[in-house]
């Protein structure tokens, strides 16, 4: 008894030291998600394509379109009319986690079939740190965020992620408007509502 003990109490300690090299953490080259902020209570469909290193947020109030190459993001509302603000952290979201990435430990949801999910601590920079759990299919290379919490100088935000899928249904909602001015300075809102 004693003996197992030992083994339940060393286990997870040499499991954490075996911990996975986060830049092998990935999302699919293209997915789409729901997704719901537990703070805001603001729920969004997600959609992801690292081809074009574009996200796409759609509620009932907008579309928010988020390219990652020009550090835009672009808010169309229902009518079309589209303005345009500069993304405050570069680099905030990305497909693959960054190496400064710090493995925090697996953690196991249910009570049949157990999921075994990862803990991840991303130092972003001084004001931010964002802390994921991720969830890989057994057998498949690419990775899901399950949960995702970004504290930040201007607050926390809280996002859960449901039934996630690698394709894009709809691939027009990553288009833009031709005419897209930059959003007055004044009005500028944060503009990672959902992620």
């Amino acid at each position: 008894m004693q003996f197992l003990a030992l083994c339940l109490l060393v286990a997870p300690v040499a499991y954490t030291l075996a911990a996975p090299d986060p830049t092998t953490i990935c999302l699919p080259e293209k997915s789409t998600m729901r997704v719901f902020g537990l703070i805001r209570k603001i729920q969004a469909n997600v959609s992801s394509d690292f081809s074009q290193n574009k996200i796409a947020e759609v509620t009932e109030l907008e579309r928010r379109v988020l390219d990652l190459n020009t550090n835009y993001s672009y808010a169309i509302d229902p009518t079309g009319a589209c303005t345009r603000q500069r993304l405050p952290v570069p680099g905030i979201i990305t497909r693959c986690l960054p190496p400064s990435t710090v493995f925090l430990g697996t953690v196991f949801e249910g009570f049949v079939n157990k999921v075994s999910l990862n803990g991840w601590l991303i130092p972003v920079n001084q004001d931010i740190n964002v802390t994921l759990l991720t969830y890989t299919e057994p057998g498949q290379s690419d990775s899901y965020f399950v949960l995702r919490r970004d504290d930040t100088s201007w607050g926390q935000r809280i996002s859960f992620v449901s039934n996630p899928v690698a394709s894009i249904a709809d691939t027009s909602v990553f288009n833009v408007p031709a005419v897209c001015p930059d959003k007055p300075l004044e009005v500028r809102l944060n503009v990672f509502k959902y992620m």
